[in-house]
């Protein structure tokens, strides 16, 4: 079986804009869901459930994908660099709403409001994973999780640096993955970064934050930068079909 959310013949996943060069469509699927996450934002959000999750990722991705908001319906792998080449592994698509079901199900246990705000951003950092690592889309999952955190956090009224996850995009992702082995599973990279970007107090941002000296908040912009490179995620294929 191919995958069918590529063009045939081709590494580039079908959209709606007909591009079939991959740095092309990088670009443009950045540029859109960035307006659209930003549209999301003024809204507001407060919808904590699985069909939170879609409606999300369908209006980041509505304008690049046919799909968008739709669960997969294959198993996909992404060779991380981090792992020497080795992927996370992701729910398989037949398994994806009951994996979500058991991680809502542990983050509505907890008492969020009676938490301190180092406390806070603890659990944030063990119980967004587990969602994360279902991985229910073929593209966009950690830029849905990271903007469904964003409201969780707001919700529980704390400010949320969201300017400094979108900076450190590479960093927070690598954080997921590390936060996603199981019992080997290291929380100290998001734990991290979270405690820098809850905050009590209103956020004040300057127009360039790549320049660390002219703001104090500088230096926390500069700590999570990384080299990091994207990686395609791709159809998985398991044992059993390789023996058809």
């Amino acid at each position: 079986m191919n995958d069918p959310y590529l063009y045939e013949g081709s590494s580039i996943l079908r959209n709606l804009l007909n591009i079939h060069d991959e740095k092309e469509l990088d670009i443009a699927e950045a540029e859109l869901s960035q307006a659209n996450m930003m549209l999301l934002y003024e809204q507001g959000f407060n919808v904590f459930s699985t069909q939170g999750i879609k409606t999300i990722h369908k209006v980041l991705f509505e304008d690049v994908y046919d799909w968008a908001g739709e669960f997969r319906t294959i198993n996909i792998q992404k060779r991380e660099p981090l792992l020497a080449g080795i992927s996370v592994w992701y729910s398989d698509a037949e398994n994806i709403k009951k994996d979500l079901d058991s991680a809502w199900k542990a983050l509505n246990k907890i008492k969020w409001r009676n938490l301190s705000r180092e406390d806070f951003a603890a659990q944030i950092a063990r119980i967004f994973p587990p969602l994360w690592q279902v991985h229910p889309f073929r593209e966009g999952n950690t830029r849905t999780i990271v903007m469904l955190m964003t409201f969780f956090v707001e919700h529980y009224d704390y400010y949320f640096d969201k300017e400094l996850l979108a900076a450190s995009a590479g960093y927070v992702r690598n954080a997921f993955v590390m936060a996603s082995l199981g019992q080997y599973s290291e929380f100290e990279h998001l734990d991290k970064i979270l405690l820098d970007a809850i905050c009590t107090e209103p956020i004040e941002y300057t127009d360039d934050l790549d320049q660390e000296e002219s703001v104090p908040q500088g230096e926390k912009y500069q700590k999570y930068k990384t080299d990091y490179k994207p990686v395609a995620h791709e159809y998985r294929v398991d044992d059993e079909e390789n023996k058809k």
